[in-house]
């Protein structure tokens, strides 16, 4: 399929884009302790801007001290980080049909940490962002001034380190929208009050910027349509703030949505609005119609974004002119050459992002390092490249879920002659569990590419075929990579006959009959999941946990995701509680020093899993050279099954 809209140059400010996906702002904190590029960082955004991307808009950067939102964020505060952000304009602007580059400047203003910063946060009032974050300390109108100046001086060291513009970051209750909605801002002076006084940090920024740069040095802003919140600024007052920004100079708007605080609804009829990470369960190009709203009343090119992972929905959105121009951000995490492959009509070749969250917003959030559950050489850009091997080997693989399928591909990308065995008469191993579950069907989209491009390779498949030692000697391999994967803890329950017992894995595969009610005995996402499918079927359905919590481990979206859920269909949960007996049809509990009966016809279990390690003793005894890999090893998340088998496979 072409796309003829999306690959249509446009116009931004005095700039030509080559194209209208533009690669949206995403912290990664792959920056040095002291915010300064480091070549990680230089690989990843020279591996993106290769990828056929029109703009990239680089993460948010900090500039003073107190603005700092994150531990390894990058830096924009001294001659010596305007150098190595030169060698990163350089090296983006240096490959063929080199894509524009913008900074996106960023103070965390009162969501900021004093943990990360050593400062106490600023704000334009005395407040906390959300119950349990750090108390702001209001800025005086000297300070606000000076800080007008700060981040006109940052676009200036921008400009000065080799970028084509600048943005300001005006979206999800950092510094700048913070003194937009009367909610946070208080203030009784010109920088609070009406509208016009609560804008005017802003657009005193953007005056004073485009003085100094010159109206031929762009500006764009990133706003939030919507903020989602009770009593938060929604598109009516948003729009009025953009239109005022476009007045004032600015060059091209991102429209996003959402910011700190209590949440508007809570139900999961609009998604997008409950969960702000946007994860699988929310849908895609959810914010595009916020703006479509904006465009209908400025002149500057929109620029949509938000759960935009398809060329087809990029295309779609300009050709109904509800943009100029389509930002992704997790979709370039998981393929940097997304553009590339899609305007080569090679879509099936674009590995999907899930928005599973694990390896982007969950990390950034515990102030980690960004990954990618799909992508293995995220942050390891280096790694891409692939050597042939120098003596091409026989490798046998030992099960096709995604740590046997990235194995087997990236063995066979080295050269050598590798052969996948596979038990069951499907690939994908828990990846076909794991897509069946309400609002998980983004799973399929990734089993189903790596099986493509696995079938693509040249990989020889065995399905149907249990592997063992001798068969294996038969074919002679030089070396093993056990992927054989986990299977359903078993538990025993005093009092329960094995047929009023089934895994929850059973139960996602549709096999046996399940009477009611059922009693989910595991509250972690397999339980959750499996609580989350029986309930939407109408089954009465109860969640037990022997935990304080339930889903643990799991970010602050999915969490609430499941809460809503249950409290739509009638699942109860309880936490903190043991199943410590079954007498008939009653299930005897216990929570602390209560006990008491619920009555349970099914209990079906989702207690953890175990390793499928049993084959690895008999293979290395009968000689073979072994590498164990993937939840064989400890049954974990699709994150670490994909990177343990690129790994292994390019390490033979």
């Amino acid at each position: 399929m072409s796309y003829p809209h999306l690959s249509t140059p446009v116009s931004l400010g005095s700039l030509i884009l080559k194209n209208r996906l533009v690669m949206s702002q995403m912290t990664m904190n792959y920056a040095a302790a002291e915010g300064f590029v480091t070549e990680k960082l230089i690989r990843y955004y020279l591996e993106r801007a290769k990828g056929g991307v029109g703009l990239i808009l680089v993460e948010g950067t900090f500039f003073t001290p107190e603005g700092r939102g994150y531990k390894n964020q990058l830096s924009l505060s001294s001659p010596d980080h305007v150098k190595g952000l030169r060698q990163l304009t350089d090296a983006a602007h240096g490959v063929a049909d080199a894509p524009k580059i913008f900074l996106q400047i960023h103070h965390s203003g009162w969501r900021a940490s004093s943990k990360v910063s050593g400062l106490p946060p600023v704000g334009p009032s005395t407040f906390a962002p959300y119950p349990g974050a750090e108390v702001a300390r209001d800025l005086s109108v000297k300070e606000i001034k000076e800080l007008v100046e700060a981040h006109i001086l940052a676009a200036a060291m921008a400009k000065e380190a080799g970028f084509d513009g600048v943005d300001f970051h005006c979206a999800h209750g950092y510094l700048i929208p913070s003194f937009f909605s009367p909610l946070s801002n208080q203030r009784t002076d010109e920088y609070g009050g009406d509208l016009a006084g609560r804008t005017r940090f802003l657009l005193e920024i953007i005056r004073g910027t485009k003085e100094r740069l010159g109206r031929d040095f762009p500006v764009t802003i990133k706003i939030s349509g919507d903020e989602y919140i009770e009593e938060g600024l929604a598109l009516k007052e948003m729009v009025k703030i953009a239109r005022m920004a476009e007045e004032s100079g600015i060059d091209g708007i991102m429209i996003s949505a959402g910011t700190v605080g209590g949440k508007k609804v809570e139900d999961l009829s609009q998604a997008h609005k409950v969960l702000r990470t946007l994860p699988m369960m929310t849908n895609p190009g959810c914010l595009v119609p916020l703006a479509a709203e904006m465009k209908k009343t400025l002149r500057i090119p929109v620029i949509a974004v938000g759960r935009i992972n398809h060329p087809a929905l990029a295309e779609d959105i300009i050709v109904k002119g509800q943009a100029d121009l389509v930002a992704i951000g997790r979709a370039l995490l998981a393929d940097p050459y997304f553009p590339r492959k899609a305007f080569a009509g090679k879509e099936e070749e674009i590995r999907p992002c899930i928005a599973c969250n694990e390896g982007c917003y969950k990390r950034i959030f515990q102030q980690l390092d960004i990954r990618c559950s799909v992508n293995p050489t995220l942050g390891r850009e280096e790694e891409i490249s692939c050597p042939p091997a120098a003596s091409p080997k026989r490798v046998a693989v030992i099960g096709g879920g995604p740590a046997g399928m990235e194995a087997a591909y990236a063995a066979r990308e080295r050269g050598h002659h590798v052969l996948l065995l596979e038990a069951s008469e499907k690939l994908g191993g828990q990846l076909n569990l794991a897509s069946l579950p309400p609002g998980r069907k983004e799973i399929e989209r990734f089993c189903k590419f790596i099986k493509n491009r696995l079938q693509r390779s040249g990989v020889k498949i065995l399905k149907g075929k249990r592997a063992t030692a001798s068969l294996l000697q038969k074919h002679g391999p030089d070396v093993v990579i056990l992927a054989a994967g986990a299977h359903p803890r078993r538990i025993k329950i005093r009092g329960l006959e094995e047929e009023r017992m089934i895994s929850a894995w059973e139960v996602l595969s549709s096999r046996g009959g399940i009477r009611e009610p059922i009693l989910v005995l595991g509250a972690g996402l397999v339980g959750c999941e499996t609580a989350d499918l029986l309930s939407e079927a109408a089954k009465n359905v109860l969640l037990a946990e022997i935990l304080p919590e339930m889903a643990p481990g799991q970010d602050a979206d999915t969490k609430a995701y499941f809460t809503l859920k249950f409290k739509k269909n009638g699942v109860e949960v309880l936490t903190g509680t043991e199943l410590r007996s079954v007498e008939g049809e009653k299930a005897i509990l216990q929570r602390g020093a209560e006990e008491f009966q619920v009555r349970v016809e099914t209990v079906v279990y989702a207690v953890g899993s175990q390793a499928n390690d049993e084959l690895y003793k008999e293979l290395v005894s009968s000689g073979l050279k072994v590498i164990k890999i993937g939840d064989c090893v400890q049954p974990r998340t699709i994150m670490e099954a994909v990177q343990e088998g690129f790994q292994a496979g390019r390490s033979i």
